[in-house]
């Protein structure tokens, strides 16, 4: 996650209000990256989801280089979940061609370190991105160690 301003914070004399709901976000937020779990924030649009989950991982990574940030078209395919993580984790080299030697290039890169990944739009994600994402963090092998490496917010 960059340093770069986000929402409209960047405006002059602008600040985050602290709410219920802001605080309520932190907590379950702090919690959930503490677990190496997975969470949804939803609500209506307006509603400050996005500058919450912002501020909130802010807050938590300051340095933001084990958050990254991913937004899909509509409706992606696992396939193009494979992409995006392979470019939000900086990988080297080219995309394997074949599912089973991307699956087991993206373990192995999540195994090294824990990551959060914060999926922006989640709502344009169908049954087979969530579950591709569920299988990554909920491997049972010894390449992802202990609970996972995989935080999705």
């Amino acid at each position: 996650m960059t340093a770069a301003t986000y929402q409209y914070v960047d405006l002059p004399d602008a600040s985050v209000v602290t709410t219920r709901a802001l605080l309520t976000a932190r907590d379950n937020i702090t919690d959930t990256v503490a677990a190496r779990a997975m969470m949804c924030i939803h609500g209506g649009a307006g509603f400050g989801k996005t500058l919450a989950v912002n501020t909130c991982l802010r807050a938590l990574e300051p340095a933001g280089e084990d958050v990254r940030k991913i937004t899909f078209r509509a409706r992606p395919t696992a396939r193009a979940v494979r992409y995006e993580l392979f470019t939000a984790l900086d990988l080297a080299g080219e995309p394997p061609r074949h599912p089973s030697e991307f699956d087991r290039l993206l373990k192995t890169a999540l195994a090294e370190r824990p990551r959060t990944f914060l999926v922006d739009e989640a709502q344009w994600l169908n049954g087979e991105a969530f579950e591709y994402f569920r299988y990554l963090w909920d491997e049972p092998s010894e390449v992802v160690s202990e609970v996972g490496a995989l935080t999705v917010v």
